[in-house]
């Protein structure tokens, strides 16, 4: 299936907030994280969140993008920058890429990744990172399967109100 890959508006916010809880409820479930948790997201919180966010340009060396479906819906998103929020840094960061569960296997989840790591490479950056959950096994293949590999570096971190336990991957992007 086709998708269509471009940059937000903040008349996205609905649908990504929408997109964000049922990716997270359909790939944490299971024990990755509390099910009263998940079962707690709400999308309205959530499409605030991203209609905040999308209010404002992207920070420099910054990328958000959307997946579309055939039908016209957002269905995805990924978000890249530099690590740690440092504009001079030679790191970047994939900070979040979520599909919505119904379109997992079509192929956006690849063609957004494409996106945001030569975007990141095109903003300069030497090595990009990006952080998962140590037994999100789903999402750990597909990062493996695009060159993406974990670095050995682990952490816990609090993400969006709960506290989970992550694992580093890294890719060296050839900037020069």
């Amino acid at each position: 299936m086709e998708h269509v890959v471009r940059e937000p508006t903040v008349d996205d916010a609905d649908a990504l907030g929408r997109v964000h809880v049922r990716a997270w409820q359909a790939a944490y479930r299971g024990g990755l994280m509390p099910d009263d948790y998940l079962d707690g997201l709400d999308e309205q919180e959530r499409a605030s969140m991203w209609r905040s966010g999308l209010e404002r340009p992207p920070r420099a060396r910054s990328l958000r993008l959307v997946g579309e479906s055939a039908s016209g819906n957002v269905v995805g998103f990924i978000v890249v920058g530099p690590a740690d929020g440092d504009p001079a840094a030679r790191v970047g960061e994939l900070f979040a890429i979520n599909v919505d569960p119904d379109e997992w296997g079509g192929g956006l989840g690849p063609a957004l990744i494409e996106r945001g790591v030569a975007a990141l490479h095109r903003f300069g950056f030497d090595q990009a990172v990006l952080w998962v959950h140590p037994g999100n096994e789903r999402a750990r293949r597909f990062y493996a399967a695009r060159g993406w590999i974990d670095d050995g570096v682990e952490r816990h971190q609090t993400v969006l109100g709960v506290e989970v336990p992550e694992v580093r991957y890294s890719i060296d992007l050839g900037s020069s």
